[in-house]
């Protein structure tokens, strides 16, 4: 089973590389692939930094928080980093290329809490992926 994660840095996404490690661990021979997406923005300059610079080092950190979780549950995962327009997209394309048997999604990422139970994100990923999604929420 290859198992896709998309990645945030968010606690919602590090329950998410949890609960994929030990579905990964409970069906061998499975792959757990990590994926932190970055926005394409114009490479505007704010406060002497780019923006984009700015959002890639998040998506490389956030990458390195989540194989570090996966490494704790006995998991080397691979990982991905993509950038385009919309993390749902760049999500389901991953999905495809990768060949996912199941996508594990946080229910919402850094944008916080909303009065709905997914962020739109992970709406968009279930509705629009090519495999089964699993939709991860911390009890409040």
């Amino acid at each position: 089973m290859k198992i896709l994660v998309p990645v945030d840095g968010s606690a919602y996404s590090l329950k998410a590389v949890e609960n994929a490690c030990t579905l990964a661990k409970s069906n061998p021979p499975s792959e757990v692939v990590l994926i932190a997406v970055y926005l394409s923005v114009f490479d505007l300059e704010e406060g002497g930094h780019y923006v984009a610079d700015k959002l890639k080092l998040q998506a490389e950190t956030a990458l390195s928080l989540a194989k570090a979780k996966a490494q704790e549950k006995g998991i080397t995962p691979k990982s991905l980093i993509a950038t385009g327009l919309s993390a749902a997209d760049e999500i389901v394309e991953a999905a495809k290329q990768e060949n996912a048997d199941m996508i594990v999604i946080g229910s919402r990422g850094l944008a916080g809490k909303t009065k709905s139970f997914l962020g739109s994100t992970a709406s968009m990923v279930v509705t629009y992926s090519p495999c089964s999604v699993l939709v991860v929420k911390i009890q409040d």
